[in-house]
């Protein structure tokens, strides 16, 4: 989890070592992007669905969906091809366009052709106030059954996991799965599966805590956290993503899953604590999230954060044979580190600091890991409730009694 540490192997590794980095990529890269903006005609407070399907023979193939609070811009990435695009508004919440929702069917006299690395995002859709009677119900939900294999086949989005209930110990959250998410986000698609999952079943009387890793990290990271968090009132949600991947990327990512675990289970609530780079990637998905959702978020807690980017990865952008995309973003006064306090969320935010160095450093004070300046951005401390200091590095902080019971106290005042 060490940033420095993942540059100077990139270097080591030279022009070969990191053709793998480049080939994955590609393969990304080829995915082409469908997106743009949907309106309706029936003025009505409902969560709208746009629907992306695959002719396939006289039926259609569903590929993806896409949450949207009300009217607005929407995007998904698939595989190159002739799509239908259809959009619903869904009434009753419950992703399955039924009979009575207004709706703009799928037609095949205007198919949206995408070549490989194509961005068509100008696509304008109308929902009808008024729809023609609909035969059978569409279940948005059932998309996700399909295996792995076949969900990458139409669509980047549909490897996603929304909600689904696994164990800390599950073998993709292995740090070895975690490298892949870095150096070949790609593969980490499937060994990984990125996406939100719950360690229970859902419980609509508990408040989910929404764990967000940093670079390289694992939901696992958070074991101590989450061993010590109060679970008659809490419930946790761990968030598992390629760390290699754009942060902008990333936060639009995990604000649709959020938007779609929203609409399915209702919840009125939830609070964010992020570790390392992961602060990075919440605060870009609160800006957007706060744009549209419903639930509120009356806490966000980022610990050793490095709210200014670190040197390390703007040495790997100007030097490294292939450029990982999160270091662009986590170069000093990059684009994204800028935007991120270009506007407020809203959202009450607790910045923990950690100031332990391993060991003896010349250089400036750090946690080992992060620069103290960096962490103690001024923006950051500026919009910050509460800035609050560990003696502790970079990786034991997150094993600190003294922020358990601190991060537990904050919990607390959620009513």
């Amino acid at each position: 989890m060490r940033i420095l540490a993942y540059i100077l192997l990139a270097a080591a590794l030279g022009g070969c070592g990191m053709l793998a980095v480049k080939e994955q990529q590609q393969k990304l890269d080829a995915f082409c992007r469908i997106g743009g903006f949907v309106d309706v005609g029936r003025r009505e407070a409902a969560p709208i669905v746009v629907v992306l399907a695959r002719p396939a023979g006289d039926s259609w193939q569903l590929a993806d969906h896409f949450v949207l609070e009300g009217p607005g811009q929407w995007q998904l990435g698939a595989s190159a091809g002739s799509y239908g695009v259809g959009a619903f508004q869904d009434l009753n919440g419950d992703l399955k366009l039924q009979p009575g929702e207004p709706y703009l069917a799928l037609d095949r006299e205007r198919l949206v052709t995408c070549a490989p690395g194509e961005r068509r995002t100008d696509l304008a859709l109308y929902i009808p106030a008024r729809s023609a009677a609909l035969a059978h119900t569409v279940d948005v939900a059932a998309l996700q059954a399909r295996s792995f294999s076949e969900q990458l086949e139409l669509s980047l989005g549909q490897v996603t996991a929304v909600g689904e209930v696994a164990s800390l110990a599950d073998p993709r959250f292995d740090e070895a799965v975690a490298e892949d998410g870095l150096w070949r986000p790609f593969d980490f698609l499937f060994k990984g599966h990125p996406g939100i999952y719950f360690l229970r079943a859902y419980e609509s009387t508990k408040i989910p805590v929404l764990f967000v890793h940093g670079i390289g990290g694992t939901p696992g990271n958070f074991r101590t956290l989450i061993e010590r968090l109060d679970r008659r009132r809490f419930q946790p949600w761990v968030y598992y993503y390629p760390s290699g991947a754009s942060l902008a990327a990333v936060a639009d990512h995990l604000t649709q899953t959020m938007r779609k675990l929203e609409l399915q289970y209702g919840f009125g609530s939830f609070a964010v604590v992020a570790h390392s780079m992961g602060g990075l990637v919440s605060r870009g998905f609160l800006q957007r999230y706060r744009a549209g959702g419903k639930a509120t978020i009356p806490l966000f807690v980022s610990i050793a954060t490095p709210w200014d980017g670190h040197k390390a990865a703007e040495l790997g952008v100007k030097t490294a044979p292939a450029v990982v995309r999160v270091w662009i973003d986590m170069a000093p006064g990059s684009d994204y580190l800028l935007s991120l306090y270009a506007d407020d969320p809203g959202v009450p935010h607790y910045l923990m600091f950690a100031f332990r160095q391993s060991g003896v450093s010349l250089g400036e004070a750090s946690d080992g890991t992060v620069s103290l300046a960096s962490q103690l951005r001024a923006a950051a401390q500026q919009g910050a409730m509460r800035v609050e200091g560990f003696n502790e590095t970079h990786i034991s902080v997150l094993e600190s009694a003294a922020v358990s019971e601190r991060l537990n106290a904050l919990l607390e005042r959620i009513r």
